[in-house]
């Protein structure tokens, strides 16, 4: 029984540091402020970078494929496709609408932590909008700790993406 003599090429390094990149920035950026936007855009990028990636190499296989080999490798290119439209739908419209401004009554802070460690511990700003609806968007430690649970506060956030660029 042989190998099959696959190697790792070059530009699949160059994707796999790429992606390592982008994670790194996306732990690194702060969880509110003038670059949330970014923080999120590196979140779609991981998946952008894998989807362009599963694209390319299965439009590649240049290989005769049967009828059915030809229908998955379509059915694999559009569900990357839609992948990276779902994934990116709130950034552009974010992007398009800019931050807005809402006074959030009765706000409660919170905390979770997985297992994993510092990376995984998330703060939440939770209140009610003048429309009544909930909103909910992270917050850093020290905004945690700074807010008044069942108060009033106004927040400059991005509806779609509920990242928060400014606590006042």
């Amino acid at each position: 029984m042989s190998r099959s003599g696959r190697k790792i090429k070059k530009y699949e390094i160059i994707l796999c540091i790429l992606v390592l990149a982008v994670i790194a920035a996306g732990l690194l950026l702060p969880k509110t402020g003038n670059l949330v936007l970014l923080d999120e855009l590196c979140n779609a990028a991981v998946i952008w970078i894998a989807c362009i990636y599963v694209i390319v190499r299965a439009l590649r296989n240049r290989t005769a494929l049967s009828l059915s080999g030809k229908t998955a490798r379509a059915a694999v290119v559009i569900i990357c496709i839609t992948a990276v439209f779902w994934f990116s739908k709130d950034i552009v419209l974010d992007l398009a609408a800019g931050p807005q401004t809402a006074t959030l009554t009765d706000i409660q802070v919170s905390e979770t932590q997985a297992h994993t460690g510092s990376f995984s511990h998330h703060y939440y700003l939770t209140g009610s909008d003048h429309n009544g609806e909930k909103v909910r968007a992270e917050i850093t430690g020290e905004e945690y700790n700074r807010l008044p649970k069942g108060g009033t506060v106004t927040i400059e956030y991005y509806e779609h993406t509920r990242r928060i660029v400014k606590v006042y």
